[in-house]
Formats: C-alpha cells, sequence, structure tokens
C-alpha cells in the first residue's frame, strides 16, 4: 500500500483505505476503483493524499489499467478457449440459465445449511435476484460459457453464491446489497473461463507456472467484469479479491484486513468452505466437520472473525434426520438445528447405550446437556 497525492492519482487506481471527510463520515470505501469523478471529488474535499493499493502482479500503472496479463505467465503450448463460440452456443446458455432457475427452487443444501430467515422468504428472494442476473443477456451468455467450462465450477459457483446470500441476509443487507454481492459471489471464478481450458481441469499437483497462470483468474474476472455495462464496482472487486485473506497472504495484491472489502472477504469465506465440501478434480470432498473445523480456525486469520461467527450459525454437521450416536452410548435421530450451535440439536432417543430399544422415544436438548455429545453418525 502506498500513500499518492492528489495531483498524481489517475482513473484505475484503487484505494487501498477508506477516504473520511472532515466530519468522520466515510466519503469512498476501501478499494473502490476511481475514477475522473471521484478524483475531482477527493479534490473538491481537498484531500491531500490517499492510500493506494499495490499494482497487479506489481506492475505498471499501465499494466494495471489496461488488464493485460504479462505474456511470461502462459505457456506458448497452452490453447487458451474459443469465448466466442461458446458464447454463441444457445442451447448452452438456455441450459445454464434454467439451472441457475431450478438451483434457487431446489438448491438450499438443506444437509448441510440452516436459513436466517423463514424459507419461503429467502428462496423468493434468492429466486430474484438470480433471475435478475440471468435475466441479463450477457450475464448469461457468461452462465453458458461457464458451464461448458467445467459443470464443477458451475455448481460452485451457484453454491457460492447462495451461502454469501445467507452471510448477506443474516447481516440484514438491502436489496441493493444483495444483487451487487450475489453478481458478484455468481461470477467470482469467472476468470477462470478465460484460462487454458486444460488447466481447470488438472487431477495433479500444479507446477509453479500453472499455479500463477490460476491465480491469474482474479484479474482476468475483474477486468472482464469491469468492461460489462452496468456492472457496480463492488461486484468487479468480488471477483479481484475474493483470495485475498485477513492477514495479508492472499493474492493477487496481498492486501489484509480493512483493505479487503467487506463483500470479497464474503465471498472468500463462501468459497473456501464450497470448495472444502465439495468433489474436485484432483480429490474427494472433506466431511462438514472437517470443513467447519477448518473455519473455526480461519477467524481473524484468513477472514474477519466476525464474518466467520455469523456464517457458522448457519451451518450444521448433523442435519435433521440423521441419525446419531451419544456419548453416553445412546442412539438417537436429529429433531431440531436452527438457532443452536451445530453439535448442539435436539435429539429423539430410540436406542438406549446397553443395545435395547427404548420403550417410548423421548427427547434430549443437547444445548442443555454440556456433559453430553455427539460422538458421529451411527447406523440405522
Amino acid at each position: 500500500m502506498r500513500l499518492v497525492g492528489i495531483a498524481e492519482l489517475e482513473s484505475g487506481d484503487v484505494l487501498g483505505k477508506a477516504v473520511h471527510g472532515r466530519n468522520g463520515v466515510v466519503m469512498l470505501e476501501a478499494g473502490t476503483v476511481l475514477t475522473e469523478q471521484y478524483i475531482n471529488r477527493l479534490r473538491n474535499l481537498r484531500i491531500n493524499a490517499v492510500h493506494l493499493l499495490p499494482r497487479i502482479n506489481g506492475g505498471s500503472d499501465s499494466s494495471y489499467r489496461s488488464g493485460k496479463v504479462p505474456p511470461s505467465f502462459f505457456d506458448p503450448h497452452w490453447i487458451r478457449p474459443d469465448i466466442d463460440r461458446m458464447k454463441d452456443d444457445d442451447k448452452a446458455r438456455e441450459k445454464a440459465v434454467k439451472l441457475v432457475a431450478d438451483f434457487a427452487d431446489k438448491g438450499l443444501m438443506q444437509d448441510r445449511l440452516i436459513l436466517p430467515v423463514p424459507e419461503e422468504k429467502f428462496r423468493a428472494n434468492f429466486r430474484d435476484v438470480l433471475h435478475e442476473i440471468a435475466s441479463r443477456r450477457e450475464f448469461a451468455e457468461e452462465l453458458g460459457v461457464m458451464m461448458l467450462t467445467d459443470p464443477i465450477l458451475f455448481n460452485h459457483a451457484m453454491n457460492v453464491t447462495l451461502c454469501a446470500d445467507i452471510i448477506g441476509t443474516a447481516k440484514n443487507f438491502d436489496s441493493a446489497k444483495m444483487y451487487e454481492l450475489s453478481l458478484g459471489a455468481l461470477f467470482s471464478d469467472i476468470g477462470m473461463t478465460r484460462l487454458p481450458m486444460e488447466l481447470t481441469k488438472v487431477n495433479r499437483a500444479l507446477s509453479e507456472t500453472e499455479i500463477k497462470m490460476v491465480r491469474q483468474h482474479t484479474t482476468e474476472g475483474y477486468h472482464l467484469l469491469k468492461g460489462m455495462k452496468d456492472v457496480p464496482t463492488s461486484s468487479a472487486q468480488i471477483a479481484l479479491l475474493h483470495h485475498e485473506r485477513y492477514r495479508g497472504e492472499g493474492y493477487p495484491l496481498g492486501v489484509k484486513q480493512e483493505g479487503i472489502p467487506e463483500f470479497a472477504q464474503i465471498v472468500g469465506l463462501a468459497d473456501v468452505y464450497n470448495a472444502l465440501i465439495s468433489p474436485r478434480h484432483h480429490r474427494k470432498p472433506f466431511a462438514p466437520g472437517e470443513a467447519t473445523e477448518y473455519l473455526f480456525a480461519s477467524g481473524n486469520y484468513d477472514f474477519d472473525l466476525s464474518l466467520v461467527q455469523v456464517f457458522l450459525k448457519y451451518l450444521t454437521i448433523y442435519p435433521i434426520g440423521s441419525v446419531v450416536k451419544l456419548s453416553t452410548g445412546q442412539i438417537g435421530v436429529v429433531l431440531e438445528t436452527a438457532g443452536r450451535p451445530m453439535n448442539r440439536p435436539v435429539v429423539q432417543i430410540f436406542c438406549e447405550a446397553n443395545g435395547t430399544v427404548a420403550k417410548l422415544p423421548y427427547i434430549l436438548d443437547l444445548q442443555e446437556l454440556n456433559n453430553v455429545v455427539i460422538t458421529g453418525k451411527a447406523d440405522k
């Protein structure tokens, strides 16, 4: 991060710290991409200097604004995808839009997530925002490109959007914020479609050169979204910054803490969780319990602790209907998970510790029994 005088600012510079007016009110948020209008506004406010994020890849000002990827990052043997051909595939575009609509109606991952509001209300809002996005031709084309590039990438994008929207709903974001968050989440990895197609499906450890290429998906996605009409800056920033981490160990800019916009942190958190619990070309999915353990440890390390805590409230390891074994030896079925710690559901006991069937099934509320825990799933 560098301190730059107002006279040296140019369109395309990105604020590293928020700009405050004399009354303490935030005038421009950290992560804002400066335009001539914003720069003139800063002059009128008599702001002398601002903190800017470093240029992408440590490159020059012109390389940052042009969005060109350094050619040394690309192996000449790689062939980049024919995006125009994929955009012209009407069947793929229509199928992708239908899949998005179906996901809004059915894909709430009820076995792993608890909703912060009544299901019908959340589903209606989620459906509306996805429909608004998918109804735009240029967005529908990109959905088709994503699906043709890699169905796993496409499904991941929808699940990331769902989890991000759960966090946004829990934080009481208004409809405008939810749209910007959802749009950025859905296309956070759109830059992957611009990389050599072979690279997106590699089922082995990547070489150092390949890792550098994959990391270019953040800048590729950012410049792609910035070039689309009416895409909010906050949405494009999600594509650029969702791999940044709280302690500054992410990419592509290495910014940290308040330098990472909240939307980018939310989508980064949703991205990591879904990557862990989903199959990949090179590995099997992690168990939900392992994924949540990772999130527990990521607060104020990879992500802001308050965001992690919000998200963990809506995750569940043992969904309703799971047959579980307790530390007492009893076996029961999970009846209720909402509004309680993920490992403290309401359980209906049907088998005693000695193996006998309970004469009458009875209820144990594990939130009230600190000395009793679930040790794992049990055979039905």
